[in-house]
């Protein structure tokens, strides 16, 4: 069977473009029975990867950040060469554990609260959008069948129940893999302010992971980013986590 990393598996939300809406006529499994599948199925293959925070600011700035990924299990680290920081998150069946630390030799420290909303190296990438916890949020409810690039797909939306940079999150699930094909991160007026797409998988023995994913903050109610966030990675290898 193709093993497919977690990682792209959670977040490997598609391009942008035209979509129609959900059909609500059709039964989707019930939040819980999809937190359950989702969780069952989600465990990281032991990977070392290495590339860039490739960060592209409003005013046209490219500005880098040399980055070690490190996945393992339930658990993902990050590790920015370049100025010490390193962030850890650790998966639980109903959230997710986040802490950073500056350097090998300091200690964990959680990051709660507001700090999760923090943005990481001024990127477009928050603390709490490492955590993928919005398909295990307590208030998620099915709004009907629908498909993503030809993959039939199951819609939800979740509203989070703690503090959060968004109001709500419509996401799309693949029926087939299992795997978040899409999420739109709204406002309080109901427009799209967070956007993520993969842009390339790489092959590593026989297990695949992400190579190129952009974050983009959207200009709310239109459909232009603002800034964006690449991460690139360049290399990798299997069973060399250290995790």
């Amino acid at each position: 069977m193709r093993t497919i990393h977690l990682l792209l598996l959670a977040i490997c939300l598609l391009a942008a473009g035209a979509y129609a809406d959900p059909d609500t006529t059709k039964k989707i499994p019930d939040p819980e029975t999809l937190q359950n599948r989702m969780w069952q199925s989600g465990r990281l293959q032991d990977f070392r990867l290495d590339g860039f925070l490739h960060i592209t600011t409003a005013k046209g700035k490219d500005i880098y950040h040399a980055v070690t990924m490190r996945t393992r299990d339930r658990m993902m680290v990050f590790e920015f060469n370049d100025n010490s920081l390193q962030i850890r998150v650790i998966f639980m069946p109903n959230g997710s554990i986040i802490q950073n630390r500056k350097g090998a030799n300091s200690d964990w420290e959680l990051v709660t609260g507001k700090d999760r909303l923090a943005k990481i190296l001024d990127s477009d990438i928050a603390y709490e959008d490492l955590g993928l916890d919005f398909f295990r949020w307590s208030t998620v409810k099915p709004v009907g069948m629908d498909s993503i690039l030809t993959l039939p797909a199951w819609c939800y939306e979740s509203t989070p129940p703690i503090v959060s940079n968004y109001a709500k999150i419509r996401f799309w699930v693949s029926s087939e893999y299992l795997a978040v094909l899409r999420a739109d991160a709204y406002n309080a007026n109901n427009e799209i302010i967070k956007r993520v797409e993969v842009n390339g998988v790489m092959k590593i023995e026989d297990a695949y992971t992400i190579k190129e994913m952009m974050v983009s903050t959207m200009i709310p109610g239109r459909d232009l980013s603002q800034s964006r966030t690449y991460i690139e990675l360049r290399k990798g290898q299997k069973g060399a986590s250290g995790l």
